[in-house]
């Protein structure tokens, strides 16, 4: 993402400075977000330091996706269910898992959709468990074989014993769609 937001900026610098500005920003925001993370992993892999990990992110943290991205694109974000009280009713690991659904979606689509306006998140939440549907209007460009993005969101799904499904909407764009059902979450 940094690289391609890197090629962005110089090819919008000479005609559209204010691009350019965006790009940075977007730079320098996913260089913090990874160097952070990064930070985390390498204190975990430390087995003699203590591990003083940043709390991983919940269905709370969900609405940071939300806003307006350099290019033009409006995400939003809607939460529906018993979001509030995610720690009594939601395991922490579902919950970042559902996260990191919701991102990986919404990075994809700025990443790879032509002529994106619009991403929508939407987490649901009840008894049977956690459904998220991301969607954007966008031109995707269809690979017959799916990225490590897409394998990645699978295998995350998967691990709670639930699915992801990600293709072309029907009527255009492209949706991404991952069920977490309750059974599949260890007690």
């Amino acid at each position: 993402a940094i690289a391609i937001r890197a090629q962005a900026g110089v090819a919008m610098a000479a005609h559209d400075p204010d691009a350019a500005t965006d790009a940075l920003g977007v730079i320098e925001a996913e260089a913090a977000t990874t160097l952070s993370e990064l930070r985390s992993m390498v204190r975990v892999l430390r087995q003699h330091e203590s591990a003083d990990l940043a709390p991983s992110p919940g269905l709370t943290d969900i609405h940071q996706l939300a806003g307006k991205r350099p290019g033009g694109a409006a995400v939003t974000v809607r939460v529906d269910g018993d979001s509030d009280s995610d720690g009594d009713r939601i395991p922490p690991p579902v919950a970042a898992a559902v996260f990191r659904l919701a991102q990986e979606s919404v990075t994809n689509a700025l990443r790879h959709a032509r002529q994106v306006t619009r991403i929508d998140v939407v987490v649901s939440v009840d008894d049977g468990g956690v459904r998220v549907n991301v969607t954007n209007d966008g031109d995707a460009a269809v690979s017959p074989v799916p990225g490590f993005g897409i394998i990645g969101m699978m295998e995350r799904a998967a691990l709670f014993g639930g699915a992801c499904q990600a293709g072309p909407a029907p009527g255009g764009g492209w949706a991404v769609t991952a069920v977490l059902p309750r059974v599949g979450w260890a007690p």
